[in-house]
């Protein structure tokens, strides 16, 4: 079973741990209903609710076709806002982020992990808005792409 997810913007990408990934997107969905929302944004939230669960069975592309450019827009700013929680929150246990996190009627599947460490999840969303403006720094090794969401990050792949 992969731990990684694809994250994608027009033709580039990056790699997330699935773990990271499923807390910033189940931490964005619960942030959504304080934000001023474009219309039809359920379908849009069922949309990720969906990716947090399946993780690296997809590709979460952050410009899908299927979502209106407010939507979009909806997206990239539930993620930040997300990003920015969970910096603020920092480190949350286990069994903290079991209770917090839910999917599928089942805490999130946190692997191993002991804790989940905020600033790591925070820093994929980082990595997601500068995938989105096209400005994240070159990869070292040609053939390789970034990896974002584990501890002592962001590594290559």
């Amino acid at each position: 079973m992969s731990k990684t997810v694809p994250v994608s913007f027009g033709d580039r990408f990056l790699w997330a741990y699935d773990v990271s990934f499923g807390i910033l997107i189940l931490e964005a969905i619960d942030g959504a209903a304080g934000m001023s929302q474009p219309e039809g944004v359920g379908e849009v939230l069922e949309s990720l609710r969906a990716h947090a669960q399946v993780g690296a069975s997809w590709t979460l592309a952050l410009d899908d076709d299927r979502w209106s450019p407010p939507q979009r827009d909806f997206v990239h700013r539930m993620i930040a806002e997300a990003g920015r929680r969970l910096r603020e929150r920092g480190i949350l246990t286990r069994t903290e982020a079991e209770t917090r996190y839910v999917a599928g009627n089942e805490p999130f599947a946190l692997r191993f992990e002991e804790y989940v460490d905020g600033a790591v999840v925070a820093d994929l969303a980082e990595a997601m808005n500068h995938l989105i403006h096209d400005d994240l720094p070159p990869v070292p090794d040609a053939g390789h792409h970034w990896f974002y969401g584990v501890e002592g990050g962001p590594l290559t792949m």
